[in-house]
């Protein structure tokens, strides 16, 4: 089911309230408050719901309805106390049996995230590979484990993309954002090991809410966007929302830019209590250099004998480098209560996407002399891809004796299709036909001229289809969660090699790999729940991976990606506070993980088995009124255990893995009448630990960032302005220069420089 919180699901009648109807928006997260802010003051708090608390001792079946409340529905400020993503029904994130980590609408407003990197950034154990300028979507690991090609992106239960290079997120467009801990393919099929982060679209809402702003910053930005919702006039069985934006900035690189637009729109019809649906749409366009922006270590995080480099130098073609990305998607969501206790809900999907990127690429082999120059080379890279995703289940209630279960079957498909085309101006990028980049007085004057035929073409093809089944009993305060899921996958990856440079048999021919998998996924898991609201749990889970959006050089497909783990915790939601604290361990062992092959860009190897254990602590809690606070802490150990391929991998630390992370923000609203009254004021660091590359060779210390937003409440100067704020906000307010591991060894991606900017926001 799409995991919004706006969705009435599993709630006793007496706890709905406005009938607003499912309801869905647009896109990623980012900017303004939602329906929760219109009807109350900014900073203030309600008193947080108990409806996911399960009775000790007594049986009671919750009702299914598609009736809903506030689209916030179980979230006050920071704080969420449901999910839909972790159990695919709308249930207590107390009694799920895995580490739901939640960053609500009232969060990203206050940090003032632009990008799904910083919306994460204070959740334990995700690690961003932060890389300004580059080309396609965000890179994470979770809990160890890298996550290519968005195979641990979602939206609204259904998968997000398929690949980087031909998709992206943009922020503004998300209600909030779910993240779900470790092996996850028991409900979802796809999706690596460390877990799956969830983005829930804001829906139509039958309460009306409207909001514009209007922001500028540093690097030229200008920004505008508008978000509008409510019942459409004359048509009272009818909602729509409407969210845009639009962007034109600079990058902290030169000759990049950092432009987007977006629009979703969306409708509600909802005939009666027992029925909704929701059609929604979505063009957005990313605009930027597409540069490699591979950098070495050596002047760098090293100085060279000339220093180091300038953080805003550009490694591409001025007038040449470009990065487009064009998304289109429209879909359904349904639900459909047929009996009591029993609801129906389907989503449907479809997606196309385009990506150009003329772009230069580094050459590593050739790179080290002095290391005060880059060895690069051009290439054209032209994507196509589409898509079909569907999830139907259908969620139920009953009691067998003293056990009360929830239930929940269904069946999911997944249908992709992607081209990709590749072009070099001298076929293969050999050391004899790249050029030179003065990485300290860089000259851009690369002669390109590129052959009429392409020299790399791939057509990919994936089915998959999942049948899955849930049953979570509860009886005296056990909670005993039991689920299983079989997939079946079928691939085609057709590869075309065409370099006349290199008359070798390998670089000059056509490839068909075909494969069908299956394999069977499951989750069992215990929890108790104690009147006090403490939850200790333990679970074992297992997931299942299908690869098709890279392949080996030798055209080959990847093998699919397995992995189990254990994991025990506890979750304590202190009776009548709003706040939520989480306590874990895990150990996750993962086999066939795809690295970016260092000899040849563009292609991947696998190694044969990891293991990441390490645990976690996160907290967020409203302790009193108008204060908010954010603490997170996690300890990570990773270890590669096989690897017949390269034995001398064997005991490395995974990429971009910290032992430790260390994140905390805190959030005042001040009291109305005290001096201060109208302001908002928050702060947060977050420290990310020493890291490593794949190989073990390369170094990237650590480092903690500061954040900051401020805000005024402008109808204290004059009630007139009533619902328009003034805000400012800074990621990485000291400009810290920090770095992550970049795709070759010896090479890094230089981080996120500081970001200021102010916004202008009326609601009425």
């Amino acid at each position: 089911m799409l995991p919004t919180e706006g969705v009435s699901r599993r709630i006793p009648r007496a706890q709905r309230t406005l009938p607003t109807g499912i309801a869905i928006a647009v896109l990623l997260a980012g900017i303004g408050s939602a329906e929760a802010q219109a009807s109350k003051p900014p900073g203030t708090s309600n008193t947080p719901s108990a409806a996911g608390a399960a009775e000790a001792g007594s049986v009671r079946l919750d009702e299914l309805s598609v009736e809903a409340q506030q689209p916030t529905f179980g979230t006050t400020g920071f704080v969420a106390t449901r999910s839909t993503a972790g159990m695919k029904g709308n249930d207590s994130i107390l009694q799920t049996p895995a580490t739901v980590s939640v960053i609500t609408r009232e969060e990203l407003d206050v940090r003032g995230v632009q990008d799904l990197n910083t919306a994460v950034a204070y959740t334990p154990n995700i690690q961003a590979v932060d890389y300004p300028g580059g080309q396609g979507g965000p890179t994470f690991t979770l809990r160890g484990f890298n996550a290519n090609n968005f195979d641990n992106v979602y939206e609204d239960g259904l998968r997000y993309g398929f690949n980087s290079f031909d998709q992206n997120v943009e922020p503004y467009a998300y209600e909030r954002i779910d993240v779900i801990k470790g092996p996850i393919s028991v409900l979802y099929g796809a999706g690596q090991p460390g877990g799956i982060i969830n983005l829930v679209s804001k829906r139509p809402s039958f309460t009306p809410f409207n909001e514009v702003f209007l922001q500028g910053g540093n690097r030229n930005r200008i920004q505008a966007g508008f978000d509008l919702t409510g019942p459409v006039e004359g048509a009272p069985q009818f909602a729509y929302r409407i969210t845009g934006l639009i962007r034109n900035a600079d990058s902290q690189f030169r000759y990049t830019p950092d432009d987007r637009t977006f629009i979703a729109p969306a409708v509600t019809w909802r005939p009666d209590a027992d029925t909704s649906l929701t059609v929604l749409a979505k063009y957005a366009e990313f605009r930027g250099g597409g540069s490699e922006q591979s950098l070495p270590i050596v002047g760098s995080i090293i100085p060279s004998s000339r220093g180091f480099y300038q953080r805003d130098l550009f490694v591409g073609q001025p007038n040449f480098n470009t990065g487009f990305l064009e998304n289109k998607e429209i879909g359904y969501v349904l639900d459909h209560t047929f009996a009591p206790g029993w609801l129906l809900h389907s989503a449907f999907r479809a997606f196309e996407t385009t990506s150009k990127f003329d772009a230069v690429g580094a050459s590593p082999a050739t790179t080290p002399a002095s290391f005060l120059a880059v060895s690069v080379f051009p290439y054209l890279r032209d994507q196509s891809s589409q898509g079909l995703l569907a999830d139907n289940h259908v969620e139920g209630q009953f009691a067998t004796l003293d056990i009360q279960h929830n239930v929940v079957f269904g069946v999911d498909f997944q249908n992709y299709y992607r081209r990709d085309a590749r072009t070099y101006p001298n076929g293969y990028p050999t050391a004899a036909a790249n050029r030179l980049i003065d990485l300290y007085n860089p000259i851009y004057n690369l002669a390109i001229a590129f052959p009429q035929r392409t020299n790399f073409s791939a057509r990919a093809l994936q089915q998959q289809t999942g049948l899955y089944a849930q049953d979570q009993m509860r009886w005296n305060g056990f909670i005993l969660t039991g689920s299983l899921r079989n997939d079946w996958v079928d691939q085609e990856i057709r590869s075309t090699f065409n370099f006349p440079n290199l008359p070798l048999p390998t670089l000059n021919r056509t490839t068909i790999d075909q494969q069908s998998f299956s394999a069977l996924s499951y989750r069992v898991g215990l929890g108790y729940e104690f009147d006090f609201g403490v939850v200790p749990y333990a679970s074992y889970s297992t997931s299942f991976n299908p690869q098709i959006a890279g392949q080996r050089a030798d055209g080959s497909a990847l093998s699919p990606r397995e992995a189990t783990q254990v994991e025990g915790g506890v979750k304590w939601q202190p009776p009548g506070s709003n706040a939520l604290y989480t306590a874990s361990y895990f150990e996750i062992t993962q086999t066939n993980i795809p690295l970016a092959d260092p000899l040849n860009p563009g292609f991947f190897i696998q190694t044969g088995e990891a293991v990441a254990k390490g645990f976690e602590l996160e907290g967020k809690a409203n302790l009193f009124e108008g204060f908010n606070l954010i603490v997170g802490f996690a300890h990570l150990d990773t270890k590669v255990t096989r690897n017949p391929s390269d034995p001398t991998l064997v005991g490395n630390r995974l990429a971009n893995a910290p032992a430790n992370t260390l994140s905390l923000f805190a959030d005042y609203t001040f009291p109305i009448g005290s001096p201060f009254g109208g302001f908002r004021a928050g702060a947060g660091v977050r420290y990310v630990g020493a890291r490593t590359d794949a190989t073990n060779v390369d170094y990237v210390p650590g480092y903690a960032l500061v954040d900051a937003s401020l805000s005024y409440d402008l109808a204290r100067i004059d009630p007139s302005w009533k619902g328009a704020t003034l805000s400012v906000n800074a990621t990485n307010l000291f400009d810290q220069r920090y770095f992550t591991s970049g795709f070759y060894t010896g090479y890094v991606f230089e981080g996120f420089r500081r970001s200021v900017f102010g916004t202008l926001t009326y609601r009425w």
